[in-house]
């Protein structure tokens, strides 16, 4: 095949491609078979597009599902076509929201934004929420009481002796022809009626063996017709095409339930331009029936009229919200639609706002009137909750088994509220007994009491009164509590609350131990120093007793060698021969670089490079330098941190005391070819644990930097001045300050020029390999701005007024 014959072929073909989708999606609501649609030849637009016409026909998903089987499409390309319209809800593409695996089109079932108290309307949720849906079943087992009519398929199956299938449209005038039968008037027959005539039919002709069992049937819709709808009065009234099964509450869902001012009580089903039905939503909202939820028919009238009494109810029930009452209804009947009171409710009366002609009244509508008083539209009723008070309560905590609060009964006494708080601790103190008490005023009293006294019955006992609150102390909370510290050189230096025959080998097992730096053999026990208050005050200068211990501590022993004292101070001194390693780094071009352990406290900078094995080819003796660590400005802070130690009911408290300290870091210039030819040099310098050395590599070009005209790096050139190294780098600019002009060599150390006679002589640095000229910028002087000349002058006119002022005084 030619090139030209080829072309025309692919036209074609990319005509119909990019052609028969648009066409399928405009259409697809108005062909009549769609047996042979493909929905994968459908783009993303095509999908909008067909959301968009149900959207405007107010249709649902499965409504266009059922369209769609009643024309023929197959249940594949059904379920492809819910997938494809799932996906671009997902992406937000239409208005359509997803919920729980439903879809509903918010255009078509979501109403437009209310006010406030719209949402508040008892039963509008059951229509605003996207978790509903109402749509009709079409899955079910085809009812018995559906009334057959035009556009409806019925399908005929015959099995046993003799078998058939049939699919039979229900025609215009309500009839249905059966190959080898005739015609069957259907229409306005139930599906269980149409059986028993369609049977009749057959046993008459030619399907005898119906008569006798040999063979059986079974009628079922095959296709479900579309109905016409009209609804009144709702968020979106108007004409509905709906399913022949859709039910009335189907249609309530659909156009968004009752509008702003719609009534739920009193919606009206009409057929035939009577009223066929009226029904109450709360007969479905409150109790769940749903008798009234009937199959509509082609023409029917749903009309939601204008509500006539809704009130207000908010507080403590258990559904606030805008309840419509009907004619005769009163109080119980609100309670009972609101869900009833909810646990804080205040039941004895409650609080109506109401509405009259001229202003609002309020009215306490007490318990015994809920089941008699009538409601008014625009009545508001609020509940209150109970008081946050008990009304038999009294309280008691402290040195008690189970503190807590207790119910009060006359006559009550001390003695018997302790026996029910399960009685006294062993560490109560008996001596006093506070009881805080409320006057008829709401002011408090304290009230003493002596529960020693009462307890061996040498007073009466006390009679308690409502709401009053007893505390009994613990001996502990009347004295200090004494503690002893360990500290120094022991694995987890704290302290511990003090026990009884607490010796100093159990403080220092408690402790950890020792560490490897401690002298076990010296430890020393400061102890506070009591005196009498009749002592002399020249005698009371001593602040503490100090007690050494000198013999070595074995904590394998159990023997109690020294009984410790309240607020004992134990500290364990540091061996002074015990030392850790200290290190210092080398690291560079040197042939061993790394960490190397301090042999003495005099090893300098001399007897390590002997360790190191010498410098590299690459290392330059010039570029060595020395970082160091110095302890910079000390500031202290105190971080006291709270240890509990979990012991019963004794608890100690560690105390760390914390030293933030600021350290920098300098770099110190070191000579290596003069600390090498005299290691007596001043140079060769003690080092120090944490030193490190840097050992940099041969340099052959020399740096200019600052104030020329390009900053640059050239060779260097042995005996040559500052003034080539300067022009090789363009020369100085305006701003360069050469006075200032300063060399920083390798090994950090710094020189600057130097003038003599005046200024007449100058001298610079030299120049070796690696070096940096740094020429700084001239300091420019600010000018004083208009401003501040202008308030110069003013201060000298003033000081100028004063003097003569000062001068014609003393005239």
């Amino acid at each position: 095949m030619s090139v030209k014959s080829f072309l025309p072929v692919w036209v074609v073909v990319l005509f119909w491609v990019t052609m028969i989708s648009p066409v399928l999606a405009q259409d697809l609501l108005k062909m009549e078979n769609l047996k042979n649609v493909k929905v994968e030849q459908l783009g993303d637009a095509d999908i909008l597009r067909l959301i968009q016409q149900l959207e405007a026909a107010s249709m649902s998903v499965a409504q266009a599902e059922q369209m769609a089987a009643a024309k023929g499409m197959s249940p594949d390309e059904i379920e492809k076509l819910r997938v494809r319209i799932q996906a671009l809800q997902k992406k937000g593409a239409t208005s359509t929201t997803v919920s729980a695996g439903k879809e509903v089109a918010a255009s078509q079932y979501t109403s437009a934004p209310k006010a406030a108290s719209q949402n508040l309307v008892f039963g509008a949720q059951l229509f605003n929420s996207t978790s509903l849906s109402f749509e009709p079943n079409l899955r079910i087992a085809t009812p018995g009481d559906y009334q057959i009519g035009p556009d409806d398929e019925l399908q005929l199956n015959l099995f046993g002796v003799q078998e058939a299938n049939f699919r039979l449209p229900v025609a215009a005038e309500g009839m249905i022809s059966i190959p080898n039968v005739g015609m069957v008037l259907v229409a306005g027959l139930t599906i269980d009626e149409a059986q028993r005539v369609i049977r009749q039919k057959l046993i008459q002709t030619v399907y005898r063996s119906l008569a006798n069992g040999a063979t059986a049937m079974t009628l079922t819709l095959g296709k479900i017709r579309s109905i016409r709808i009209t609804i009144l009065g709702a968020t979106k009234p108007g004409n509905y095409t709906v399913s022949s099964l859709t039910t009335l509450f189907n249609a309530l869902y659909i156009c968004g339930g009752p509008g702003d001012i719609g009534s739920y009580r009193e919606i009206e089903l009409v057929r035939n331009n009577k009223t066929f039905l009226k029904v109450d939503l709360y007969d479905f909202l409150v109790k769940g029936d749903a008798q009234k939820n009937v199959l509509l028919k082609e023409g029917d009238v749903i009309n939601i009229p204008v509500y006539k009494t809704r009130v207000l109810a908010q507080g403590e029930i258990k559904r606030p919200g805008i309840y419509e009452m009907r004619e005769g209804e009163v109080m119980d009947d609100l309670i009972k639609y609101a869900g009833g009171f909810s646990e804080k409710a205040y039941r004895a009366s409650v609080k109506i706002s109401r509405l009259t002609d001229k202003e609002r009244v309020i009215i306490d509508l007490s318990k015994d009137a809920f089941k008699a008083h009538a409601l008014l539209p625009g009545d508001s009723i609020h509940v209150e909750p109970i008081l946050n008070r008990y009304a038999n309560s009294v309280f008691i905590t402290g040195a008690v088994f189970r503190p807590g609060t207790y119910e009060f009964q006359s006559n009550m006494t001390i003695t018997q509220l302790i026996q029910k708080a399960d009685g006294l601790k062993e560490d109560v103190y008996t001596g006093r007994v506070l009881l805080s008490r409320e006057r008829n005023d709401l002011s408090k009293e304290m009230v003493s009491i002596p529960l020693a006294q009462i307890l061996k019955g040498e007073v009466a006992d006390v009679i308690l009164q409502k709401n009053d609150s007893i505390r009994i102390a613990s001996i502990y909370d009347l004295k200090d509590q004494a503690t002893i510290t360990v500290q120094g050189e022991v694995r987890k230096p704290l302290s511990v609350a003090y026990k009884a025959n607490y010796s100093l080998k159990d403080l220092i097992f408690e402790a950890g131990g020792f560490t490897s730096a401690a002298m076990p053999y010296r430890i020393e026990i400061s102890r506070r120093v009591t005196v009498s208050a009749t002592t002399e005050p020249s005698l009371t200068d001593k602040t503490a007793e100090i007690i050494t211990l000198q013999s070595e501590l074995d904590l394998a022993s159990t023997s109690k060698n020294f009984l410790l004292q309240p607020y004992d101070v134990v500290t364990v001194r540091r061996n002074p021969g015990y030392v850790e390693q200290q290190e210092v780094q080398i690291t560079g071009e040197v042939v061993f670089p790394g960490m190397y352990t301090l042999e003495n406290k005099q090893e300098n900078i001399y007897d390590i490079f002997k360790r190191v094995g010498g410098l590299t080819p690459k290392g330059d003796p010039n570029a060595v330098t020395l970082i160091r660590k110095e302890p910079g400005p000390k500031t202290q802070r105190r971080n006291k941190e709270k240890v509990l130690i979990n012991e019963n009911i004794d608890s100690s408290l560690v105390e760390m005391n914390m030293m933030d300290v600021m350290d920098s870091t300098v770099r110190i210039a070191i000579d290596l070819e003069e600390i090498t030819k005299n290691p007596n040099s001043a140079n060769n310098m003690i080092l120090r644990p944490g030193d490190i050395i840097e050992v940099g590599a041969k340099e052959t070009l020399v740096k200019i930097s600052g104030e020329v005209y390009f900053p640059t790096k050239v060779t260097h050139v042995s005996g040559a001045n500052i003034r080539y190294y300067l022009s090789r780098a363009g020369g100085l600019t305006e701003q360069a300050h050469r006075k200032h002009l300063y060399v920083v060599y390798p090994n950090g150390s710094v020189a600057k020029s130097h003038s003599y006679f005046f200024g007449l002589i100058r001298t610079y640095p030299n120049i070796t390999t690696g070096a940096d000229i740094v020429i700084p910028p001239k300091t420019v002087k600010k000018k004083p701005s208009t401003v501040e000349i202008i308030s110069l002058s003013g201060i000298l006119v003033s000081l100028s007024g004063m003097a003569i002022a000062l001068i014609n005084s003393l005239k």
